[in-house]
């Protein structure tokens, strides 16, 4: 129900200039270029890193069996300005939707390190039986954006509100869209899989139940 509702409210979200906006507390969609940026996360103005994440998995074996289990998924982001041509407005991309940053690169060791070092992730010594996934937001990158825009300290600002989805994803255009449905029609089949045995489940324990109060009072 959840991504059934991000998706209406991503739908319903007028597409905008950066020259066009104004606090109005609507649901904004926006697509623009973010811009060169001095005194980010690290590297240099023109390849500026304002948001990054890493989620780290470690391969265990226990009594349950074994498989890939989440160790650390940790992120950081700083403000940055997003510019379509028009103008340019400034992104606070806290609280942004990690579902929708698209699907992210396998870094080499040298990457994974560094962005260790950047989101303070201690790692155990065991290399060999972790894997990673990394997703970063560079200046120059393309981006959409979906919010709320609203005055704040520095200007207006784009930024998640409680109760509304926020967007700042590679995925351009309808991609944002698509994607939203396919995590909806993943989740409502995970539901039908899950839901359905369970069901089955509960009234078979609760037929059992009964079946058994029945012959107590029967015996009594």
């Amino acid at each position: 129900r959840k991504r059934k509702k991000t998706g209406f409210a991503l739908g319903s979200a007028k597409k905008m200039t950066v020259a066009a906006l104004h606090p109005d507390g609507h649901l904004v969609r926006l697509q623009g270029r973010i811009a060169p940026m001095a005194n980010a996360i690290d590297g240099a103005a023109d390849n500026a890193l304002v948001y990054l994440r890493l989620k780290v998995e470690v391969y265990e074996y226990d009594s349950d069996g074994s498989g890939w289990k989440g160790m650390a998924d940790k992120a950081r982001g700083m403000p940055f300005q997003l510019e379509d041509g028009s103008g340019a407005v400034w992104i606070n991309p806290d609280g942004l939707d990690k579902q929708l940053l698209g699907d992210g690169i396998i870094p080499d060791e040298n990457q994974a390190q560094a962005a260790c070092i950047l989101l303070g992730i201690s790692l155990p010594r065991f290399h060999g039986q972790l894997r990673f996934k990394l997703w970063e937001l560079r200046a120059g990158q393309t981006v959409s954006v979906v919010g709320v825009p609203l005055q704040g300290s520095v200007g207006l600002q784009v930024q998640h509100v409680q109760g509304q989805p926020f967007v700042i994803s590679p995925l351009l255009g309808q991609s944002v869209d698509a994607t939203v449905s396919s995590q909806t029609k993943k989740a409502r089949t995970w539901t039908l899989v899950l839901g359905i045995p369970g069901a089955i489940m509960l009234v078979c324990g609760l037929g059992g139940a009964l079946f058994s109060l029945v012959r107590m009072l029967i015996a009594n």
